[in-house]
């Protein structure tokens, strides 16, 4: 984040971490941004079929996404540029992703059948430079400022509510709602990537950032291993003390389909 030495005082919504069930309240603290949750967003984590299975879409979709696209456009050569900058290696040397670009995907994807994408991406570059964030998807006051930033780049982009408003579209507004910050550092560290009804949630500070069971800790796929070895619902929850709507959560995060 840049201005990383701002000192000031303003109210911040905090979030209580101690369940899915979230308690909110309000306290003015100062406003400190630290380097370290930004550092945890920013490592790179995850290949593009990791991110596929997440985010529900196709790998090779994401990859054009991220790294650009050689093209033929009437019998000419076209490349169309990444909308997002990855953290990590594009030659596949290294995991391609952060969590950050986790979210900057799915924030994306939110607009892929109403939106040009390249429109979505210079709204959130004028968005950036007005907040005085490199990565804006990251930061908390995109989440309380960001509507407003995009209505002033182009109100087209966002839905009129019954009653005249502007307002993010609802794919948009769920990321927003699945999302926890950090109350002092103002940063993104939680998401709950099938929703907050759902127990499986990636959080940059536990597992590596891979998809974890929210209440025993258990990793995704190791839930998945044990599924597609053939053992039952009933069978996991034995083994890793995870529950039954875990075992659901982690299987469909990891694109397994598992009977009752």
């Amino acid at each position: 984040m840049s201005d990383q030495n701002r000192r000031c005082t303003r109210t911040v919504e905090c979030v209580s971490a101690q369940s899915p069930v979230q308690t909110r309240y309000f306290l003015a603290v100062p406003v400190r941004p630290h380097a370290r949750v930004f550092e945890r967003a920013i490592q790179p984590r995850y290949n593009f079929a990791e991110a596929g299975r997440i985010l529900g879409r196709k790998a090779e979709t994401l990859r054009r996404w991220s790294v650009g696209h050689d093209r033929i456009y009437r019998d000419e050569p076209r490349t169309d540029p990444p909308l997002i900058n990855i953290d990590g290696s594009s030659d596949g040397s290294a995991p391609h992703l952060s969590f950050l670009n986790l979210i900057e995907l799915r924030f994306l994807t939110s607009w892929r059948d109403t939106m040009p994408l390249h429109l979505i991406r210079e709204a959130l570059l004028y968005s950036a430079q007005h907040l005085g964030s490199d990565r804006p998807l990251l930061d908390l006051d995109f989440r309380r400022q960001g509507r407003d930033m995009f209505v002033e780049f182009g109100a087209e982009l966002l839905t009129v509510t019954r009653r005249g408003q502007l307002a993010w579209p609802g794919a948009v507004a769920s990321l927003f709602e699945s999302l926890d910050y950090d109350s002092r550092e103002h940063a993104a560290y939680r998401w709950w990537p099938l929703g907050r009804d759902r127990p499986v949630l990636l959080d940059t500070r536990i597992n590596g950032g891979r998809p974890t069971a929210a209440m025993s800790g258990v990793r995704a796929v190791a839930i998945a291993s044990r599924l597609r070895e053939g053992w039952n619902p009933t069978e996991v929850a034995n083994e890793t003390a995870a529950s039954l709507d875990e075992i659901a959560a982690a299987a469909r995060i990891e694109s397994l389909s598992i009977s009752a």
